[in-house]
């Protein structure tokens, strides 16, 4: 009885240690965080919303613009001439033939050759299974708003707008500091530093971003995202420093050696990083049943490649 008796208490003062490690203030992102909703999870078109035009096209872009997404979210890379485009290409290749008729990689052509060859809807496929772009010549591919896009464009259309979600891509040989780089000087051009979350999964690239251009919003990388994540799950984040990054973007679960299946949409996560200031947004989400299980978990932002289904959802919530 005595043991029984001695071992309660310990569970209880353990019980106690961990509630108040959970609650206790946690260091917090000192700015602004437009990223983080307000009750309502933010409508995050995934490459421009690509169940309905291929993605990262204008076509895309202004079809969510137009119904009223909350953010247009992008990836970005640098032609041989300097210019961003918006183009997520083949992982660790960044070659454009899995989205255009183009077997090249964006950095090594100028953006003249780009615009005026290759047809960024050849390889997009409808729901009916038809290719609806995929006969065209250059005039009706431009007419159809699937040619490749400046970034430039995209502001100089939606300026202060709406939101931005711009992924940086540097697979292979990609310039990568550079196109920090551009980037950061073009949403300075623009004045969208408050409106612009920049993303990417490379290391070293979120670390030059963060040292170099302090005044950006960004997401954590996949580096990043571990070394915040575990000191959550082991209830250890009040001996975090002050967050450096507005937002983590991650998958409902990963995959990790030993550990197995790690959920990463759980309440203790998102509450945690709300005390940060942080916001907790998911990718790439295009079933129903997840939609609304991450809207009763609090995410703050759900990417996915139909805005018109995860919208019909909100809407639903907001009439109960």
């Amino acid at each position: 009885m005595k043991h029984l008796k001695r071992l309660l208490i310990i569970l209880s003062i353990l019980i106690v240690i961990a509630l108040s490690l959970v609650f206790v203030p946690k260091p917090k992102f000192d700015r602004i965080n437009p990223f983080i909703a307000n009750g309502v999870p933010l409508v995050m078109a995934h490459a421009g919303g690509q169940a309905y035009y291929p993605g990262n096209t204008m076509a895309a872009f202004q079809h969510s613009f137009d119904i009223g997404v909350d953010v247009l979210e992008m990836d970005v890379q640098m032609t041989e001439d300097g210019v961003l485009v918006l183009l997520h290409g083949q992982n660790e290749t960044g070659n454009t033939i899995g989205n255009s008729n183009c077997d090249t990689v964006v950095w090594e052509e100028t953006y003249e050759y780009l615009n005026a060859t290759c047809n960024f809807g050849y390889q997009y496929q409808d729901s009916e299974g038809d290719y609806p772009y995929r006969d065209m010549d250059s005039q009706e591919w431009h007419e159809a708003l699937v040619y490749l896009p400046t970034l430039e464009e995209l502001f100089q259309s939606y300026g202060q707008n709406i939101l931005y979600n711009i992924e940086i891509k540097a697979d292979a040989d990609a310039p990568r500091t550079e196109t920090a780089d551009a980037l950061y000087q073009l949403i300075h051009e623009y004045e969208l530093e408050e409106y612009v979350l920049v993303a990417t999964a490379f290391d070293d690239i979120s670390e030059y971003v963060i040292e170099t251009y302090p005044d950006l919003l960004m997401s954590t990388s996949y580096g990043a995202t571990q070394d915040l994540v575990i000191p959550i799950y082991t209830l250890t984040g009040v001996f975090l420093d002050k967050p450096l990054y507005a937002a983590i973007q991650v998958p409902v679960s990963y995959n990790l050696p030993v550990i197995g299946e790690l959920r990463l949409d759980t309440k203790l996560l998102i509450y945690t990083l709300h005390q940060m200031n942080m916001a907790a947004h998911y990718w790439t989400i295009n079933d129903e049943s997840t939609m609304r299980y991450l809207i009763e978990q609090g995410a703050d932002g759900i990417i996915t490649d139909d805005p018109e289904l995860l919208q019909s959802i909100l809407l639903e919530y907001s009439t109960q």
